[in-house]
């Protein structure tokens, strides 16, 4: 054993075990790199919200069972939406967030073959939609808890859980106002 308690290629393998054994870590390197990949490319996505069909964009991101669920924090948004047509509705609907900018960091990827589980913190500056037309700054702070699979050869996001750590006014901070409403405004 190595350090950490990893296993090390021993000397007792033949040249075979040893290239299969480091083509199976090799391979889940690049697992790991391609879902860091995912999450980086959806939240930069997920920021860019003047783009045409951004329901839609953002759905892609997802297996065709895909679901978001909305933990601690955010129930009152009421997001449980599972498949692809849920997931478009959800992005394209489901929030009044005018501008963000996801920042991910404390990471965490266990991959499994065709399957992988994750995990990020992440910290979010928001300028959302009041109902009076005007902006409001919000700091918002929560953690992805995702699950993914290896779908048509490339890595997809099959479930995402976001539990809300805080979502307060900019002003008040999240000593003073832990969790504001960010329901969808009323349509007309």
């Amino acid at each position: 054993m190595g350090r950490g308690g990893e296993r090390l290629i021993g000397k007792h393998m033949t040249t075979q075990q040893k290239l299969a054994e480091l083509s199976a870590r090799v391979q889940v390197l690049e697992d790991e790199a391609a879902i860091r990949r995912l999450m980086a490319d959806m939240m930069e996505k997920a920021d860019d919200r003047k783009f045409p069909q951004w329901g839609e964009r953002m759905a892609s991101f997802y297996t065709d069972d895909g679901q978001w669920t909305s933990g601690a924090g955010f129930a009152d948004v009421g997001m449980a939406e599972r498949g692809r047509a849920a997931l478009v509705k959800k992005f394209t609907a489901g929030t009044r967030i005018a501008e963000s900018s996801h920042l991910l960091g404390t990471e965490s990827i266990e991959v499994k073959g065709d399957g992988a589980n994750g995990t990020w913190l992440c910290f979010e500056p928001v300028t959302l939609n009041t109902a009076s037309g005007a902006k409001e700054a919000v700091w918002i702070m929560g953690r992805y808890i995702c699950e993914f699979r290896r779908d048509g050869g490339r890595w997809r996001v099959r479930t995402v859980r976001y539990d809300g750590i805080f979502c307060t006014p900019y002003e008040k901070g999240w000593t003073k106002e832990r969790f504001m409403s960010i329901r969808p405004l009323a349509t007309k």
